[in-house]
C-alpha cells in the first residue's frame, strides 16, 4: 500500500488483473519486465494503459516492477505492477470522482456519484488490447485470463457523459458495491477479437446497472475511441 493506492481505494476504482495460465512463477526474466510492459502499453487516447512514466523511477520488488502515478493536474491516479509470472495488475481511479470545476460531470439528484458510459467502454477496450499484446510475448501463454472488478458503485449513476449523445431520461443506478467479471480466453481468440471481447464484458457491467445496450451500439462507442473522435 502507498499514498497513491490509499487515494485510489478511497473512492470508486478499477481493479484489473491480466494473467497467463497456467501459473509459472518465473516465466519472464526480471531484466525484461520493463521492456515488455513499455512495449505493450496501449495508446488509443491521451493516457496510455499502463502509464509507464519515464520521469520517475520504477518501483522494484523481488519479483515485480511497477509505478504509482499521481497525476493530480489531470485528476488521474493509478498503480500498476508487472510480475515475473507474467501477471499484470492495475488499480485505477474512476475518472469522474476526481474531476472538478468545468471538467466535472454533474451528479443527478438522488445519486452520490457517476460513471460515464465511455469510461467503461474505453478502459475495457484498452485492457483487452493490453492483454492481447502481452499474450504474444514472453508474458503470454495458450490461455489468458482478464479479471476486472469495478468498485465503489453503490448509489452511483450511469451517465452518457458525451456532448453528441442523448442523455438518459432517468439514469440507471448501481445497487451493488462492486461488479466483477472474469474472462478466460484462448490466446488466439483474444488476439483476434480483443475489441469484441471488451464489448462483451462491458455489456455485462452495464446490465448490472439495468441498461441493456446491444453489442453493435457499444461497438459504435468503441469506434470513436479507435478513430480519435
Amino acid at each position: 500500500m502507498s499514498e497513491v493506492t490509499d487515494k485510489i481505494h478511497s473512492k470508486g476504482h478499477w481493479d484489473v488483473a491480466i494473467r497467463p495460465q497456467p501459473l509459472v512463477e518465473h516465466r519472464v526474466e526480471y531484466g525484461q519486465l520493463d521492456e515488455i510492459v513499455a512495449k505493450a502499453a496501449v495508446r488509443l487516447r491521451g493516457w496510455p494503459v499502463p502509464m509507464v512514466d519515464p520521469r520517475q523511477d520504477l518501483l522494484r520488488g523481488d519479483n515485480w516492477i511497477g509505478q504509482d502515478i499521481d497525476a493530480e493536474l489531470v485528476s488521474h491516479y493509478e498503480a500498476w505492477r508487472f510480475f515475473e509470472s507474467g501477471q499484470f495488475i492495475q488499480l485505477r481511479s474512476i475518472s469522474a470522482d476526481w474531476r472538478s470545476g468545468r471538467e466535472a460531470t454533474p451528479v443527478p439528484n438522488g445519486f452520490n456519484a457517476v460513471i460515464e458510459i465511455w469510461e467503461i467502454v474505453y478502459y475495457l477496450t484498452e485492457v483487452f488490447e493490453l492483454a492481447a499484446r502481452l499474450a504474444l510475448g514472453p508474458a503470454g501463454d495458450e490461455e489468458m485470463v482478464v479479471d476486472v472488478e469495478l468498485n465503489g458503485l453503490q448509489g452511483r449513476a450511469l451517465v452518457v457523459g458525451h456532448p453528441r449523445r442523448v442523455p438518459f431520461a432517468s439514469p440507471p443506478r448501481a445497487n451493488v458495491e462492486s461488479i466483477r467479471r472474469t474472462s478466460p480466453l484462448p490466446r488466439d481468440v483474444l488476439v483476434a477479437e480483443p475489441r469484441e471481447k471488451a464489448n462483451e464484458m462491458a455489456r455485462e457491467f452495464f446490465i448490472r446497472f439495468g441498461w441493456k445496450p446491444s453489442l453493435e451500439q457499444l461497438a459504435e462507442n468503441q469506434q470513436e475511441l479507435i478513430e480519435g473522435r
